[in-house]
């Protein structure tokens, strides 16, 4: 550990109240291997974006993150989790063009998954269909219709992620707390939890299910946000609610860390609160409710503790620095051919050079 106590910032723990533990879906040993090998038959893939695949063990997020989930639901969510990095790290690196192109062959992927693709097209659009074709076998077609509604959000919102980059806009906090909520895919990504549930649209548009849903997507982003910021700031990345913080308020980094986890704490004791004003749906959908509840609660959990348990946001000693949460600062990259830091924090090679229009 650095000695220099600039050089060292601190995590908060917004989450020590919540309510789920660290869960892991039994069906993950079994899956796991499924999944491994449908992403890695796509040998046309650019080298890095496999090995952010694998130091990232998007097999093991899906597992923490469902753990309540059936054999089946659990695979569509591997491949979900494989899909939307894949997904981020191609637009990384894209234009605002080029990231709408993106998002018009994956959404037509997704409307058409029996529809062969065209020859020549990103390997994306193929992969998205792949994904969809399977997964959608599991979902009831409610869940089937609001997760490509969600997804078509998803898509729409990174584009916008593009403009903001190439315009080096800095949105206010408040702002940015909205729209991460659509650029983390957060909504799309409860939608497993409802592939086997039968609930109306009723239940989604009442103020309390909305006020808790917005709540868990909440503190998705922003804790993702702060286990992320180190390799961020090193490569330059400002789309961080941290960077946000210190850029608004004018302050330093241990003082925005703790101003982002006092805000996270505070969405917990929102969101516990609004649990004891749950109504009722009817004896018919009160039980689906809870599982929808419950499974977003440990969707929380379960992002948490694999951000320690991959390499994705730190390298080595993850689970140390859960405990300690102390993490030492990296230096900021100048330019890849520079970077003497591990691997994860490159900008991904121009991986989109050429896409059907």
């Amino acid at each position: 550990m650095a000695t220099d106590s600039q050089s060292v910032f601190i995590l908060p723990d917004p989450l020590k109240e919540w309510p789920k533990k660290r869960t892991i879906n039994s069906h993950y040993p079994q899956v796991k291997g499924q999944s491994s090998e449908w992403i890695q038959s796509f040998h046309t893939l650019p080298s890095r974006v496999k090995q952010v695949l694998d130091i990232s063990k998007v097999e093991l997020l899906a597992a923490l993150a469902y753990p309540l989930e059936n054999k089946d639901v659990l695979r569509a969510s591997c491949d979900l989790m494989g899909l939307f990095l894949i997904y981020d790290e191609y637009t990384d690196a894209a234009t605002p063009y080029e990231a709408q192109q993106l998002a018009k062959i994956v959404m037509d992927a997704l409307q058409n998954p029996d529809k062969a693709r065209p020859a020549g097209e990103c390997i994306i659009a193929e992969i998205t269909r792949q994904f969809w074709q399977l997964s959608s076998k599991c979902a009831l077609e409610r869940s089937r219709d609001r997760f490509i509604k969600a997804f078509r959000i998803y898509t729409i919102a990174v584009g916008q992620e593009t403009q903001d980059r190439v315009r080096n806009i800095t949105r206010n906090i408040e702002d940015y707390i909205l729209f991460r909520r659509s650029t983390g895919a957060i909504k799309a990504t409860f939608m497993p939890i409802q592939f086997g549930l039968n609930l109306p649209d009723e239940v989604f548009e009442d103020p309390v299910i909305q006020r808790l849903t917005d709540a868990c997507a909440d503190l998705c982003t922003l804790v993702n946000d702060l286990y992320s910021y180190n390799v961020e700031q090193a490569r330059g990345d400002i789309h961080n609610i941290v960077t946000i913080v210190m850029h608004h308020k004018k302050i330093g980094l241990n003082e925005a860390m703790k101003w982002v986890g006092d805000y996270c704490s505070e969405i917990v004791h929102h969101f516990l609160d609004d649990l004891r004003y749950l109504p009722s749906f009817g004896e018919e959908f009160d039980g689906q409710v809870k599982h929808y509840l419950d499974g977003m609660m440990y969707y929380v959990r379960g992002n948490d503790a694999w951000s320690f348990e991959s390499q994705k946001y730190f390298i080595e000693g993850g689970t140390d620095i859960q405990k300690s949460r102390k993490v030492v600062l990296l230096p900021r990259l100048v330019s890849s051919q520079e970077q003497s830091v591990p691997m994860l924090i490159h900008y991904p090679e121009r991986i989109v050079k050429s896409m059907m229009t």
